[in-house]
This record gives structure tokens, C-alpha cells and sequence, in this order.
């Protein structure tokens, strides 16, 4: 090499060596690298940690000599005198094997007879095994915290929903062991997120789901737990509040039965839906109650309490939901006869209203819609064959489409017959 080269080779490698020596700094003060040196590992972490020790391990060994024979080779071009033996000597160590390069660590069973614990090679080569061996090392060290980073959050709020419980079950006066498997559980969780984090880890993605389910299971103990609490120190208050909407559900439920008795009067088809009570079922679950407060159950009565709300308030939304559904019934009546009225105006306005096919079809139409009870279905396809004749004879103009009733649609209806 020429002096030329040598001043740039050497300028290279020392940079070389000043940004491995800032990598092994980050390395050494690296929280995660920490964390993982003081942590009681096992399983699939262990494993890819006592990989990654290995290559941080390498790192620093060949660091070491590498380094050496950097500040060599710097020393000899400062003091060397230039001359064609100097200059063969530092073409030597930049570009041969002049690195005497520790073995990477072998089983002794796996050693062959040749087998020694230097081999000598470049500084390019050294360079590519230290920068080799800091990318295995922190490519575990960057999943490791990965993982931590996610799951770690998760478990403490588990601990602290655990703490709430604890709580809760000494107010209520709970045994001990009353959540004991629930306890196995979390410090089951607890233990593989900070021994085996990576064992979580599937194809790059962490997979909280199993914390994820037992957040739901201490979430439920600790809803159960207040309701408990809530229980024991305003039972008459609640019980009160209950029996209340229970009465609200019966008041609402009694209109609906009313409502439903007009519709069965007054549509036959459709049939009316059926109106069931919940009511007498809900009012026997509340003085149930009273029982498990004799012999201080409050969790017990705090479920019951939260299962006869859930029913309360599902009861109330299935009546509404009927109420809804019979009065779209008579809506729909009234609908129909609107547009009946509408027609039949229409009709006059053109000047044949007295068409004979029109006033059959018009007399089928109102026959259906004003019997009672009358069939909606048969009256929709009355009221549709109307319409039709009224297009062809009047033109092909866009139907009417009242939803009033007109001065002459009476809401009165005749047993069988027809109101006029």
C-alpha cells in the first residue's frame, strides 16, 4: 500500500473502532441490557438471552484486540521513519491477518484435534463479526423490551385490580382463600411476563390475550365485590330503588296489554305480538333478597342484586320494544287508509272516480281497511290493485302517496261489516 492508503486504512479503522467503542457504551448503559442481567430468566428467554451473553460476550473479546492492534498499528505510523520496512509492516497489519481473533466458544466434546482458541484475521473481518455480533445481541435485547414494554403496563393494573379485591373481600369479611385460584393465576401471569416475556411473543407481535382474560375475570370479581359492598351498606335504599323499577317495568307493561287488546279488536293480520309478565318472576327475585341479607351473604346479594337489574332493565326494553311493534300496527292502518283517501281525490280530480273498474277496486280497498278487525296484508294488495288502475286510466304520472287520513277515512269499525 502506499503511504496514501495506508493514512486512509488506518484513518478507517480508527473510526471503525471509535463507533464499536460508543455501541458497547449504549450496550453496557442500555435498560433493557440491564434489566435482562439482573433478571431471573427461563424459558424461551433464557434461551435467546444466554445467545444473545455469548455474542455481547464475542463483542467485547474481539473489541479488546482489535482495539490493540488499532493503536499499534497508529503508534508505528507516528513513529515510524518511513521507510520501505515500516511501510510493509503497516500494509501488513491493516490488510492482513493480524488480528488474533478469539475463537468463538466450542463444547469441548465438539473440539477436533486441530482445534485452537485464536485464529488470526483481518480488521475488516474482526470489524464484521463485532458489528455481526451487536445485531444478535440487540435485535434480543430490542424484543425483550418490546415485549416488556407492553406487557408490564398490563400487569400493573392487574396487581392493582388484585389489590382492590383484597380490599373489597376484608370488607365483606371473605376468607382467605375465597379467590385463591384467582391468585395462582395472576402470579402464574406474573411470573412469565417478568421471567419469560418472549414466550408471549408470536411472529413479531406480543399476544396479551391471556392477561387479557384475566383482566375480565378480576374485573367481574371486582364488580361482584363492590356490589357486595354496596349491598352491606345501602341494602334498603337499593332494594327500595329496585322495587321501584319493577313497578315502572308493571306500569309500562300494563299500557302495552291495553294497547295490544286495541290492535287484536282492530287487525286480525298481522296477529299481535304477545305481551308475557315478567313482573311477578322479578318481584319474588327481590324478596328473595332478604334471605341472603339474613345471613350476611353480601356477595351473593350483590350478584343477585346486579342479575335482577340486568333483568329489570331488559324486561323495561323488550316492553318498549312491543309497544313500538303494535303501534306501528294501527300506524300502518292509518297509513293505508290515507293513502286510500288520497287516491280516491286524485281520481276525482281527473274525473273518474265513477270508472266502474275503479269503484269496485275502490269498495275492496275500503272493505278491507274499515272491517274490523281487518287484515293489513290483504288490504295492502287491495289498496296496490287501486292504485294500478287509477295509473292506467288517469296516466302514467307518480302515484300519490298521502299518509294522512282524508275527511272521509272514519276511524270507526263494525263487527264483520263495514263503517260508514
Amino acid at each position: 500500500m502506499s503511504w496514501e492508503g495506508i493514512d486512509h486504512a488506518l484513518n478507517r479503522v480508527r473510526g471503525e473502532a471509535d463507533r464499536i467503542a460508543l455501541d458497547l457504551a449504549d450496550l453496557d448503559g442500555h435498560v433493557g441490557h440491564r434489566m435482562l442481567r439482573g433478571a431471573d430468566l427461563a424459558g424461551r428467554t433464557r434461551l435467546r438471552w444466554e445467545h444473545a451473553s455469548e455474542h455481547i460476550h464475542s463483542l467485547w473479546a474481539v473489541y479488546e484486540v482489535f482495539r490493540r492492534v488499532v493503536d499499534r498499528t497508529r503508534e508505528l505510523r507516528v513513529s515510524g521513519g518511513g521507510g520501505p520496512d515500516d511501510q510493509a509492516l503497516l500494509t501488513s497489519l491493516l490488510n492482513g491477518a493480524s488480528v488474533p481473533l478469539p475463537a468463538r466458544e466450542v463444547p469441548p466434546r465438539e473440539r477436533g484435534p486441530l482445534h485452537t482458541e485464536r485464529e488470526p484475521t483481518t480488521l475488516a473481518a474482526a470489524v464484521a463479526r463485532m458489528t455481526a455480533d451487536y445485531e444478535e445481541a440487540t435485535e434480543v435485547i430490542s424484543a425483550v423490551e418490546t415485549a416488556w414494554d407492553v406487557l408490564h403496563p398490563r400487569l400493573a393494573g392487574l396487581d392493582a385490580m388484585w389489590r382492590d379485591i383484597c380490599t373489597f373481600s376484608d370488607l365483606v369479611e371473605l376468607g382467605e382463600d375465597e379467590h385463591e385460584s384467582l391468585r395462582a393465576d395472576l402470579d402464574a401471569a406474573g411470573t412469565t411476563v417478568r421471567c419469560d416475556p418472549l414466550s408471549l411473543v408470536e411472529d413479531g407481535r406480543v399476544d396479551t390475550s391471556s392477561l387479557e382474560r384475566l383482566r375480565l375475570r378480576l374485573e367481574r370479581v371486582r364488580g361482584e365485590l363492590r356490589d357486595a359492598l354496596r349491598m352491606r351498606d345501602s341494602y334498603t335504599e337499593s332494594v327500595e330503588r329496585l322495587r321501584s323499577a319493577v313497578d315502572d317495568v308493571g306500569e309500562v307493561l300494563a299500557r302495552v296489554r291495553r294497547l295490544r287488546d286495541q290492535v287484536v279488536a282492530k287487525i286480525s293480520s298481522p296477529s299481535a305480538i304477545d305481551v308475557p309478565d315478567p313482573v311477578p318472576e322479578l318481584r319474588a327475585g327481590v324478596a328473595d333478597m332478604d334471605a341472603l341479607r339474613s345471613r350476611s351473604r353480601w356477595r351473593e346479594l350483590g350478584a343477585r342484586f346486579g342479575e335482577l337489574q340486568r333483568a329489570v332493565h331488559g324486561a323495561a326494553d323488550d316492553a318498549r320494544e312491543r309497544e313500538a311493534n303494535l303501534t306501528g300496527l294501527l300506524e300502518r292502518r292509518a297509513e293505508l287508509r290515507g293513502r286510500l283517501d288520497a287516491y280516491r281525490a286524485r281520481a276525482a280530480r281527473l274525473g273518474i272516480a265513477e270508472d266502474a273498474r275503479l269503484v269496485g277496486l275502490h269498495r275492496a280497498a275500503h272493505w278491507e281497511l274499515w272491517t274490523a278487525p281487518c287484515d293489513l296484508r290483504a288490504a295492502t294488495a287491495a289498496l296496490s290493485s287501486y292504485q294500478r288502475a287509477l295509473q292506467e286510466l288517469g296516466g302514467t304520472g307518480p302515484p300519490v302517496n298521502g299518509t294522512a287520513p282524508g275527511p272521509g277515512a272514519s276511524d270507526g269499525e263494525s263487527d264483520g261489516g263495514v263503517s260508514r
